[in-house]
C-alpha cells in the first residue's frame, strides 16, 4: 500500500517536466506567427485609390461601394493601376476613372446633393469601367441608374428697359392778348396825349430767342396845342425779336423791333375841320414778365417804349404848321398769352 503512492507521485513529477517544455514551445511558435498573419492581412488589405476634394459625394464612401459591388476574389484588381477621382460641382459632380494610363470622365446633375445616390452611382460607373468584359459576368447584378443629362440652366433675359419718356416740348408758338396804357409826354412841340387800347402779339420760337409780330389799336386821344384842339387815332404794328430768360420763377421776355404806326389826326375847333393820315416809323422796345400756369397759359405783365425819330408836322389853315405828333410813347399792358 505503500508503495502506489510513491509511484504516483513519481509520474506526476515526471510530466511536469515533460509538459513544461512543451508548453514554452507552442506560445515561442503563437508568438512567431503573429507578425505573418498581419503581413498578410496588410497584403490582402487594398491601398486607397479613391481620391477627391469634397464630401458630397465622400471617396471613403464611394470606395466602400466599389469593393462592394466588386467579388472579394477580384479585388485584387484595384492594385494595378486603379484611380478614381471625385470632384464636387455644386449642384453636379464628376467622376474621373483611370486604369493602365487610361481614364474616362463622367458628369451627373444632382441638384438636390444626394450624397448617398452620388455614390452608389459613381461607384457603378467606376466598376463597369475597371472591370474587363471576360469577368463581366462574376460582378453583382446592379441596375446602372438612369443618368439625367446636364441641362445647361436657363438664361434669364430681362426684357428691356422702357425708353426714357420723352419730355414734352414746349409749344412752338405763343398768342398773347393783352389790354395796354400809353402816354405821350409833350416834348419838341409834341402835345401831351394819353390813351386806352389792345394788342395782339404772336411770338414764334422754342429757345431763348424768338421773333413777333404784333398789331395794336389805341382809342381817340384828344389834345390842345396852341389853342387848337384835335383828336389822334393809332394803329401801330411791329415785327422783331424776341429774348427769353427765367427770373425768380418767371419767364422774362425782352422785345425789340421795328415800328410802324398808322395815325389819323384831326382838329375838331376849327371852322374847317378835315382829317388828315400819316405812316409814322419808328421803333418799339418792351419788357415782359410771364407766370406760367401750364404748358399752355400764362398770365403775363410788362412795359413798352415807341419811339418815332421823326413824326410828322401839326398844321391847320390858316395857322399853318403849329406843333408836331409825339416823338414818345410809354406805357404798360397787361393779358394773357396762349401755347399753341
Amino acid at each position: 500500500m505503500c508503495v502506489r503512492p510513491r509511484l504516483l507521485r513519481t509520474a506526476l513529477r515526471g510530466l511536469r517536466f515533460v509538459c513544461v517544455p512543451c508548453a514554452g514551445l507552442w506560445f515561442s511558435l503563437a508568438i512567431s506567427a503573429l507578425p505573418r498573419a498581419h503581413a498578410q492581412t496588410a497584403d490582402s488589405a487594398p491601398e486607397p485609390f479613391t481620391f477627391g476634394a469634397g464630401d458630397c459625394p465622400e471617396p471613403s464612401v464611394v470606395e466602400r461601394e466599389v469593393l462592394r459591388l466588386i467579388p472579394p476574389e477580384r479585388h485584387d484588381l484595384l492594385r494595378h493601376g486603379v484611380r478614381i477621382e471625385l470632384e464636387d460641382l455644386g449642384e453636379s459632380y464628376r467622376v474621373l476613372v483611370s486604369k493602365d494610363g487610361a481614364s474616362l470622365k463622367k458628369r451627373y446633375a444632382d441638384p438636390a446633393r444626394d450624397c448617398d445616390a452620388r455614390a452608389r452611382f459613381a461607384a457603378v460607373f467606376a466598376v463597369l469601367t475597371v472591370m474587363p468584359p471576360e469577368l463581366g459576368a462574376e460582378v453583382q447584378s446592379v441596375q446602372v441608374p438612369e443618368s439625367k443629362p446636364l441641362v445647361p440652366p436657363k438664361a434669364v433675359i430681362a426684357p428691356p428697359p422702357p425708353p426714357p419718356r420723352a419730355l414734352p416740348l414746349p409749344p412752338l408758338a405763343h398768342v398773347e392778348l393783352g389790354a395796354l396804357f400809353g402816354y405821350a409826354p409833350a416834348i419838341v412841340g409834341a402835345p401831351e396825349l394819353s390813351a386806352f387800347g389792345g394788342e395782339l402779339r404772336v411770338a414764334f420760337g422754342r429757345g431763348a430767342l424768338e421773333s413777333t409780330l404784333s398789331v395794336a389799336y389805341t382809342s381817340r386821344a384828344k389834345f390842345e396845342l396852341r389853342g387848337v384842339s384835335g383828336d389822334l387815332w393809332q394803329l401801330p404794328l411791329s415785327a422783331g425779336l424776341r429774348v427769353t430768360s427765367e427770373f425768380g420763377g418767371l419767364r422774362m421776355a425782352g422785345d425789340l423791333g421795328l415800328l410802324a404806326v398808322v395815325q389819323r389826326v384831326r382838329a375838331s375847333d376849327l371852322a374847317s375841320s378835315r382829317a388828315a393820315s400819316a405812316l409814322e416809323l419808328g421803333a418799339r422796345g418792351a419788357l415782359s414778365f410771364q407766370a406760367e400756369l401750364g404748358s399752355h397759359i400764362a398770365p403775363f405783365f410788362g412795359a413798352f417804349v415807341w419811339l418815332a425819330p421823326a413824326p410828322r408836322d401839326l398844321s391847320a389853315e390858316p395857322l399853318g404848321v403849329f406843333g408836331n405828333l409825339p416823338y414818345l410813347w410809354i406805357g404798360g399792358s397787361v393779358g394773357v398769352s396762349f401755347g399753341l
